[in-house]
């Protein structure tokens, strides 16, 4: 079934406008970068230091248990490894496919933007990002569409779990009247 979901998503690769528009959203996407640039760019700012600190620590936990843990332990083969017949227009990657990390570290970045105070524009925006970067992944032919299922999962699981900690251990600090340094000055 994968495989049938990816050949029909091929089918727009006749458009070599569409090719370039997809490497250059998936490549937005490797290791997390846009994501990690936007986390430093929220942490320089009071208001959003401690999201900008959430999406760092959402990432982190995605790809730890993604790529770290989860890749080797199911080490499933990537599509055009297991198809031949797709002649791919990036680089192949390395490594195992399930689950996707560019999907994991996107939707990892638009749950914290979800939760936090961020305008809805900025939410909506970053949602977007999330999911052409997701579907960059199955059009270049590098992911399954349950690897992305899966790593969006994984990066909505982690940045919540993110965002439980960070309320806990800011709500732990409070009660025994530590003080909190600057970062954790803005409720998540």
């Amino acid at each position: 079934m994968d495989l049938a979901i990816l050949h029909m998503i091929h089918t727009l690769s006749v458009v070599p406008l569409l090719n370039s528009v997809m490497v250059g959203f998936t490549s937005l996407g490797e290791y997390g970068a846009v994501w990690l640039a936007l986390a430093v760019m929220l942490t320089l700012t009071k208001k959003y230091r401690a999201w900008g600190i959430c999406l760092v620590a959402a990432v982190g936990l995605t790809w730890v248990l993604g790529d770290v843990v989860l890749k080797p332990l199911v080490a499933r083969p990537r599509p055009f490894m297991v198809d031949s017949s797709i002649a791919l227009i990036i680089t192949p990657p390395s490594g195992f496919s399930f689950p996707s990390g560019h999907s994991g570290a996107s939707f990892a970045a638009a749950t914290i933007f979800f939760l936090s105070p961020a305008r809805r524009l900025a939410k909506v925006a970053v949602a977007i990002l999330a999911i052409i970067i997701a579907f960059s992944r199955l059009y270049l032919f590098v992911h399954n569409p349950t690897d992305v299922l899966a790593g969006a999962l994984l990066g909505i699981v982690c940045a919540c779990v993110v965002v439980v900690a960070y309320r806990r251990l800011n709500s732990m600090a409070e009660s025994r009247g530590w003080r909190i340094p600057s970062f954790f000055d803005e409720q998540v």
